[in-house]
């Protein structure tokens, strides 16, 4: 289970990230960040409160990157935990994806 935020921040569109991204949960983040991707041009997900995170979780950020990037619209994933971190590293995604240490604003 998750829950999400939504916040404005210097033209950043923040989504706040709490819980466990997994396959129950995976649908639920990526309409949240496709809809701050369809109404913004800056979108970072805040995954600093982000327990866990599964294939179904990396799943569904490629896809709000994809659609991002198909947008033209700035996407960052920033603030990882260290144990979530090493999921992104050991997936490769750290190499296609904008991942940031801390929020870009």
């Amino acid at each position: 289970m998750i829950q999400v935020t939504e916040e404005t921040r210097a033209g950043w569109c923040i989504v706040g990230v709490r819980g466990r991204v997994d396959a129950e949960s995976a649908d639920e983040l990526e309409s949240s960040l496709r809809r701050a991707i369809d109404a913004n041009t800056k979108v970072a997900a805040n995954f600093a409160a982000v327990e866990y995170v599964s294939s179904a979780g990396l799943r569904a950020v490629i896809q709000a990157a994809r659609a991002a990037q198909g947008k033209n619209v700035e996407f960052a994933i920033c603030s990882m935990t260290a144990h979530v971190k090493k999921v992104f590293d050991m997936s490769g995604l750290h190499q296609i994806l904008h991942i940031q240490g801390e929020l870009p604003c």
